[in-house]
């Protein structure tokens, strides 16, 4: 059984065209290929947070494939991602047989969840984007935003948080990877400018509203 680190997957995922694999499986899907059971679930109350256990597998394909994946919210604090806890074990379908152990973090899980919504944006949104709105900070906020590269030649973005060093960070660290980020004073300005909208936050509460939205606007909704 072999076992791959982070360092080692992040190394090999620029290689692969991403969109058409996630693709084929949103395909299988929903062709009734796949064996996907309830996913399992713990949630933690002090501190908050959730590890779900997920499995699968495309039926006459190689692998199944069994994830472990965990998003302690109170993380930051720590100066921990609150979702870098992740494992996936992948066994062979015809023997039942371990092949390998991805110690991905949770990047595999982050990396295919922005693929998604890229794939998403690509069939939803509208396709002149003049403004990318993104309401939260974090990995996801990060992320989807690097995958719609391909999809929209649009490079502007407007960005809300809670935490105004948060948002300077992320401005800064996105300014550096060719987007041009500013700060919005409200949700309600990003929902007035923007055509696409990532909320990318584990708020409980309601953070757009219906009547500041631009007529057509797309929303990916993550959290």
């Amino acid at each position: 059984m072999k076992v791959f680190g982070l360092e080692e997957i992040k190394k090999v995922l620029p290689m692969l065209d991403l969109f058409p694999l996630i693709k084929q499986g949103f395909k299988a899907y929903s062709s009734g290929l796949t064996v996907v059971p309830p996913v399992g679930e713990m949630i933690f109350d002090d501190p908050p947070g959730d590890v779900h256990i997920k499995y699968g597998y495309i039926k006459g394909d190689e692998y199944y494939v069994i994830k472990i994946a965990s998003g302690f919210y109170g993380d930051t604090s720590l100066g921990i991602s609150p979702s870098q806890g992740g494992v996936m074990l992948l066994f062979d379908q015809k023997t039942g047989q371990e092949v390998a152990i991805l110690a991905d973090e949770c990047y595999l899980t982050n990396v295919r969840t922005a693929v998604a919504g890229g794939i998403c944006a690509e069939i939803l949104a509208p396709k002149k984007i003049d403004c990318i709105g993104v309401i939260g900070t974090g990995v996801q906020a990060r992320m989807q935003v690097a995958y719609l590269s391909g999809v929209t030649d649009c490079r502007n973005v407007k960005v809300w948080g809670r935490s105004d060093k948060s948002v300077e960070k992320y401005i800064g660290d996105m300014s550096l990877d060719g987007w041009d980020v500013e700060k919005a004073s409200t949700t309600d300005n990003i929902a007035g400018s923007c055509d696409l909208i990532i909320t990318a936050t584990p708020s409980k509460n309601p953070l757009l509203k219906k009547n500041k939205l631009k007529k057509g606007t797309h929303i990916t909704a993550l959290g």
